[in-house]
């Protein structure tokens, strides 16, 4: 073999060990990262939950329209997704309670009926902080496994009775109750404490679903969106040429997901089934 060969095949092969060194790094920064950021803006809530206790973080709006939850990816809560999105739904009239994923699975273990518990708190908690009726409208969000999870707690009866809708951005096909080494590196969720999106589609009769799609992200799913009946109103609203944040929740996505809020309060839906 030549010396030019020679060196044109070493930088391919550097080139692969490069490639196959990121979800490594993108694992050990998950595992290993501190989990200390600390908003300026928002106020820590307690919760008494039959888990244990927690906490949401609220961010109080002027004139609040109603209450929205953000769910955080599983790395937890950070700049880079939830506090442009949390700051940004408050700036438009609505009081935000942040959730913090990552958080909640390192300190307890839990179902499905003990995270609709949980949401069902961090709504309650957000909307007597800010002063408003029962009756006011829920929303549910997130990103990547803030997504999945708003979903779940979004899919039972036992659910906020006055749920508008959930819009979840970059979710993937599967997820768990619980974040454990496997969901950090990004591989599909399986074995005890797994789901599908496809198994919380009855249950979300009554309520809209509005997901967000990054243009450049090969790990959010769609196709769990045609199990979805005409009792679920739902739509797909991709946002091109962004990564798996929604380039750090954008301009671009804030203003879809603003519209998707709306289509929501003017698109009707069929209640729940008792």
């Amino acid at each position: 073999m030549s010396a030019s060969k020679w060196r044109w095949l070493r930088r391919v092969l550097l080139a692969i060990q490069l490639l196959l060194l990121l979800p490594i790094g993108w694992f050990i920064y998950h595992l290993l990262m501190p989990r200390n950021y600390s908003s300026t803006e928002a106020e820590v809530l307690p919760l008494n939950l039959t888990t244990g206790t927690f906490q949401t973080t609220y961010y109080a709006a002027a004139n609040p329209r109603g209450v929205l939850i953000v769910a955080t990816g599983d790395g937890g809560w950070s700049g880079q997704w939830e506090e442009p999105m949390a700051r940004h739904a408050a700036a438009a009239g609505y009081a935000v309670g942040g959730w913090d994923c990552r958080n909640f699975a390192n300190t307890r273990s839990f179902n499905q009926a003990q995270l609709v518990e949980a949401f069902n708190a961090a709504a309650t908690a957000v909307r007597q902080r800010a002063q408003l009726p029962a009756t006011c409208p829920v929303w549910y969000t997130g990103w990547s496994t803030g997504a999945e999870w708003a979903l779940a707690a979004a899919a039972s009866p036992q659910r906020q009775p006055h749920l508008i809708g959930v819009l979840p951005a970059a979710p993937g096909q599967r997820s768990r109750y619980g974040i454990n080494r496997e969901d950090l590196l990004g591989l599909p969720s399986t074995g005890p404490g797994s789901f599908a999106l496809t198994e919380l589609a009855p249950a979300l009769h009554g309520i809209h679903v509005a997901q967000f799609s990054a243009g450049l992200d090969p790990l959010d799913d769609a196709s769990w969106l045609d199990t979805l009946g005409p009792q679920t109103p739902h739509k797909l609203i991709r946002i091109p040429g962004v990564l798996h944040d929604m380039d750090g929740a954008g301009e671009r996505f804030q203003a879809e997901f603003d519209m998707a809020i709306q289509w929501m309060l003017d698109t009707p839906c069929q209640p729940q089934a008792l």
